[in-house]
């Protein structure tokens, strides 16, 4: 049995409604479901989704105050005065920086930059770099990407005498900020009709505003900085994106076009995904190093050596980013492992970790044990720990900060995620805390939602249906990619793959059609499968390309095995591979008391008889019982998810088979004839004219003596006189090995197929 990662969850949709759609569009009954599920429901929504480089953006007046702003900022321009962007280390924000700086220059302003230190300033707006931008001369200054929040530090710009004009897209306040002008999608008195642009967006707004039209030659920007803000590619994001992904493909930034050659991406096949996975993470790797000053650099660029330059700094800060998160999850991977219980919720601090990395290490520590993580670097000197939690549904990790408001120096966030500072003296009261609100709401193994969009046959995969899909691209919140389910699959050929094995090939098979699988980052699972398991599995469907062939392939993202599985150990490598894992809940079953001494590493997880433990969901069957039965009474009372066979037997002194009556007849032939009969003396020429081995010859000895046939005295046999007829199987000692014989067939030399179909069978009585 494999349980899925994250909970499959599909939207049922009206059978009548599809049908109708399809025929109101006149497409197919599946892209009509998936239109459906995203509200998609007339012609004009059809043709503004499939076509949205037809359209044009809205009109960048229906903000509220972009008038204001408009005039404040040409005013500065014509007078002559210096204007700062004031701007955020991620992504988001360095693209915004760039979108207005290259306007502002473009318009022939005095203008600069700045972004504040994740580590000395945090996010926003603060008051010391607002005064020392004053007194470098600076009049104005506009903030993209941030500052909505920023009221106190408003209000000392108005007592310093510093006009600020604020961009931004973050969850406003009740309060508005003083300030020249606010320009935000859901400002109160806005008529802006989409709400969910990114930074990037609304600064892109603005420079269409001063300039008096789209600065569209900007949009590969506009692309990256909605791409990498996770919001709603929908509406007009979904405009920017698909027209910057086309820049992006013909006409780059320089900058963005050397970062991709750095990350070894082409261009010219760019889509949301080059984004998401190349272009973004090495644009935020920088800022969650050291400042973040760099990236913007680099998208303001015009000459190719410049950008080299820049580049090589950020992909290797994205290295080392990627190191470090890394290191820290194993670390705090250890420092879990090493406890006798995971909590129900983790909270992990430890000197010398990389704040600017932990929110991506609690998400990678969410993924592996499935309850709220949060993750702190401890300052030994300021006495406080700081740090980022993930969190899972139905544990609201802002609520349950705010519960413990009193232990925090300071904290912020939403639901799924949060940032927070803590006083030493208070980590351990609310690390108790947490844990007790998350044992009374039962989070701990709670899974994250996979959106599956429709379960498939392997028939219904064809290039033409995946060529459906990507016409609905580009991808992402709002749009998700299309996750398709496939049920009662078999894997086979299936291999880890990549220089380090973590990726696993296979192909999905229902017996008659197969379809190719690729699984990145689950190599592992290739260990947990075995031959015969009937898979249920979710993943997203590609074309692979290669040597000029196209075919179908499925990207694997999660699957679930709801039977038992065996596993067969009955070799030495494999035997000593499973010694060698770490396994919590992995029972080892010994018959023989001696066996254990060859289990060093697992001696608190071995039980002789199934009343030594209450539960088991792996069970490892160490060597062989006298009779099968004494499995049966494991696997009956257990229901294991997963079986381990080795089954290991002694074999010096063993035999493969019981001899027969004419071994039994010469033997007492030869004993009457040369008794008094040293087994010593004679043992070595009956094995050479027999072929009888020691283990034999004592054993035929020994029933003879059982059954009063003989006397054995110092290993040399006299005949009774007395002894009358009496059969072979009288002797417990023959019905023993008997026994025992037929367990070695039935459990060491038995065929895996027929293993499993005994256990099958032992699981469903």
């Amino acid at each position: 049995m494999i349980h899925s990662k994250y909970k499959w969850k599909t939207e049922d949709v009206d059978a009548v409604k599809v049908t109708n759609l399809a025929q109101e569009l006149n497409v197919s009954l599946p892209l009509a479901k998936m239109l459906l599920k995203r509200k998609i429901t007339t012609e004009g929504q059809y043709d503004k989704f499939m076509n949205p480089s037809k359209y044009t953006g809205y009109d960048p007046f229906l903000f509220a105050e972009m008038e204001k702003a408009v005039e404040r900022i040409k005013s500065a321009i014509s007078a002559g005065e210096k204007i700062m962007i004031y701007g955020d280390y991620d992504a988001d924000g360095v693209t915004s920086i760039a979108v207005l700086y290259k306007t502002l220059e473009s318009l022939g302003a005095l203008v600069q930059f700045y972004i504040p230190n994740r580590f000395t300033e945090g996010y926003g707006p603060n008051q010391t770099a607002f005064q020392m931008i004053k007194n470098q001369g600076f009049d104005l200054i506009i903030t993209v990407d941030n500052g909505i929040a920023a009221l106190e530090v408003m209000e000392f710009a108005q007592e310093i005498g510093m006009d600020v004009i604020i961009t931004d897209h973050h969850e406003m306040r009740e309060t508005l900020p003083e300030a020249v002008a606010v320009i935000h999608p859901k400002h109160p008195d806005s008529n802006y009709p989409f709400e969910d642009l990114a930074g990037v967006g609304v600064s892109y707004k603005l420079s269409h505003a001063l300039l008096g039209e789209e600065p569209s030659h900007l949009l590969d920007l506009v692309a990256v900085g909605t791409v990498a803000d996770l919001v709603s590619l929908t509406d007009e994001n979904r405009l920017f994106v698909q027209k910057g992904l086309q820049i992006l493909r013909e006409n780059p930034n320089t900058g963005l076009r050397v970062l991709a050659s750095k990350a070894k991406v082409k261009l010219e096949e760019a889509n949301e995904e080059t984004i998401g996975f190349a272009i973004a993470p090495r644009l935020n790797a920088i800022g969650r190093l050291g400042a973040a000053d760099p990236a913007a650099e680099l998208l303001l660029a015009f000459e190719e050596e410049e950008a080299e330059y820049l580049a090589e700094e950020i992909d290797e800060a994205n290295v080392n980013r990627r190191k470090l998160v890394s290191d820290i999850t194993a670390e705090a991977t250890a420092l879990l492992e090493a406890k006798s219980e995971i909590p129900s919720v983790i909270l992990v601090a430890e000197r010398n970790w990389n704040l600017g990395v932990l929110g991506i290490v609690a998400s990678r520590l969410v993924e592996k044990y499935h309850r709220p993580v949060i993750c702190l670097a401890i300052d030994d000197e300021k006495r406080i720990a700081k740090g980022s939690g993930r969190s899972v549904p139905h544990f609201h990790l802002y609520q349950e900060l705010d519960k413990n408001r009193e232990l925090l120096e300071a904290f912020g966030g939403h639901p799924m995620a949060a940032g927070m500072t803590v006083s030493l003296d208070n980590l351990d009261t609310l690390e108790t805390a947490l844990i007790q609100e998350g044992d009374q709401l039962d989070v701990s193994g709670i899974k994250r939602e996979l959106y599956v969009e429709d379960t498939l046959e392997l028939a219904d995969v064809s290039l033409e249906f995946i060529q459906m899909i990507e016409k609905m691209a580009p991808f992402g919140t709002g749009n998700v990619k299309p996750i398709f389910q496939f049920n009662d699959l078999y894997l086979k050929d299936t291999k880890r793959i990549g220089a380090d094995k973590t990726h696993l090939k296979t192909v999905l098979t229902d017996q008659s059609v197969s379809l190719d699988g690729i699984g990145f980052n689950l190599g592992d699972l290739t260990d947990n499968l075995t031959q015969n398991a009937l898979v249920s599995l979710v993943g997203e469907l590609n074309v692979n390309e290669w040597n000029n062939i196209r075919k179908p392939q499925l990207r694997l993202m999660d699957l679930e095995v709801d039977q038992f599985q065996l596993f067969d150990a009955r070799n030495r490598t494999e035997w000593q591979r499973l010694l060698s894992e770490s396994e919590r809940e992995r029972v080892f079953i010994c018959f023989n008391k001696e066996t254990v001494q060859n289990l060093p590493k697992v001696t608190e997880n071995v039980v002789y008889t199934p009343d030594d433990r209450e539960s088991a969901r792996e069970l490892v069957f160490v060597d062989l019982p006298k009779d099968v039965h004494h499995v049966e009474a494991f696997v009956k009372k257990f229901q294991p998810e997963r079986i381990y066979v080795h089954f290991g037997a002694s074999e010096d002194a063993a035999f493969q088979a019981l001899p027969d009556r004419k071994a039994f007849k010469d033997l007492y032939a030869l004993i009457k004839k040369y008794q008094p009969f040293s087994l010593e003396k004679y043992g070595p020429a009956l094995n050479r004219k027999f072929g009888w081995s020691k283990g034999q010859i004592d054993f035929m000895s020994n029933v003879f003596f059982e059954l009063d046939f003989v006397k054995i005295e110092s290993g040399v046999i006299l005949l009774n006189d007395h002894s009358g007829k009496r059969n072979l199987e009288e002797a417990e000692i023959y019905q023993s090995k008997k026994q025992e014989l037929a367990t070695r067939e039935k459990l060491l030399y038995a065929s895996f197929n027929e293993l499993f179909s005994w256990m099958k069978r032992i699981m469903e009585a």
